[in-house]
């Protein structure tokens, strides 16, 4: 059996469309009958084919996107900081580079407001004599636009991609305005409480599970949820604290091997323009586009046939452009905390000694 040949295509296809789709829903949309369909779903989850993330909805949660680039004199460096951000509360992702920097890539998702914390950090760590140089960069309230793998481009035949970069660079597009969240920055946090970050945990690490198996999962780790509680949470998780669902496929059973973080300034109507594409026909690979004035930061994960093509379009349309590899081998994902919450206070912890002091313990 193959994964991603055939009607084990067209079933994961079918879950892309709609990550959160039950069993009978999959079968009135692929062919084979129920039996087979839950057959071909247990078949790819247990060889690691997909599993559904929920993407945080960080405005209404409180939350601000801090990225870091971390350069350093040696790889013991490098392994203290993988440490120092496994200590930190609000780590999400962290990823060894190379290229125009070579250390540790990091992202948090921090308290709004306590970025300067962050920066703190980082001096902190340059003091030590683990870094040698960190640039600190978010990009406030300009837009963010996801994308995900699109398996409509990838052919079974030739195990390929198809994608042709230079029309769509090309391509006349709407311009598609930003649109700004109505409700105020932290509004969940009114309601939310601890055990609703177990279940946005859950949701995190596979949205797509039953919910029996997520209950079991929390019970471990120490609240117990009954099935009522934990159903009527959701929907409201679900609705307030949960901005989409990304469907993440095993990148080398597609090829997908290839991390990248491009950073450059360009005009703002090339911006405009690269936002617009990628709200309205967005690339079918993995990737986080956010842009702010002049300034662009784009992460992709794509396959290496595709890598000469993408920097080549951008390299005429950017000034200042840097490529960093990040490698996906030596990177890790993180969820949330249960106990980054100060649920008396309905807000998230922030003090000096949970974000600066745990960290650097060693």
């Amino acid at each position: 059996m193959n994964g991603h040949t055939g009607p084990y295509l067209s079933l994961l296809m079918a879950i892309q469309e709609d990550p959160l789709s039950t069993v009978s829903d999959l079968v009135s949309r692929v062919k084979g009958s129920k039996p087979t369909i839950i057959k071909r779903l247990k078949y790819l989850r247990e060889n690691q084919y997909f599993w559904v993330q929920a993407l945080l909805n960080n405005h209404n949660l409180g939350f601000e996107a801090v990225d870091v680039l971390l350069d350093t004199h040696s790889l013991d460096d490098v392994k203290r900081l993988e440490q120092v951000v496994t200590n930190h509360p609000y780590t999400v992702y962290r990823s060894r580079c190379f290229g125009s920097h070579n250390g540790l890539f990091v992202q948090f998702r921090t308290p709004i407001g306590t970025r300067p914390l962050v920066e703190e950090l980082v001096r902190l760590l340059h003091e030590e004599g683990v870094v040698s140089n960190g640039q600190i960069f978010s990009m406030g309230r300009g837009p963010t636009v996801r994308s995900s793998m699109k398996l409509e481009a990838w052919s079974p035949e030739s195990m390929t991609w198809r994608f042709d970069w230079k029309d769509w660079f090309e391509r006349d597009c709407k311009k598609v305005r930003v649109v700004r969240p109505r409700k105020n920055p932290g509004s969940a946090l009114k309601w939310f409480n601890t055990n609703d970050v177990y279940i946005l945990q859950q949701l995190m690490i596979d949205a797509k599970r039953p919910q029996t198996e997520m209950i079991r999962a929390i019970k471990k780790k120490g609240p117990t949820i009954t099935p009522q509680t934990f159903g009527r949470r959701l929907r409201l998780i679900r609705r307030e604290c949960v901005e989409k669902y990304r469907v993440a496929f095993n990148p080398r059973a597609f090829d997908i091997i290839t991390n990248i973080l491009v950073r450059g300034r360009g005009s703002k109507k090339f911006l405009q323009d690269l936002y617009s594409r990628m709200s309205t026909n967005p690339i079918p690979f993995e990737s986080t586009l956010r842009t702010a004035d002049h300034d662009l930061f784009w992460a992709v994960r794509m396959p290496p046939s595709h890598l000469s093509s993408l920097l080549t379009n951008l390299h005429g349309n950017l000034e200042d452009m840097s490529v960093t590899l990040l490698d996906y081998s030596q990177s890790f994902l993180y969820s949330i905390w249960p106990a980054t919450l100060n649920e008396e206070a309905h807000e998230w912890r922030q003090d000096r000694e949970f974000m600066i002091d745990q960290a650097l313990k060693k």
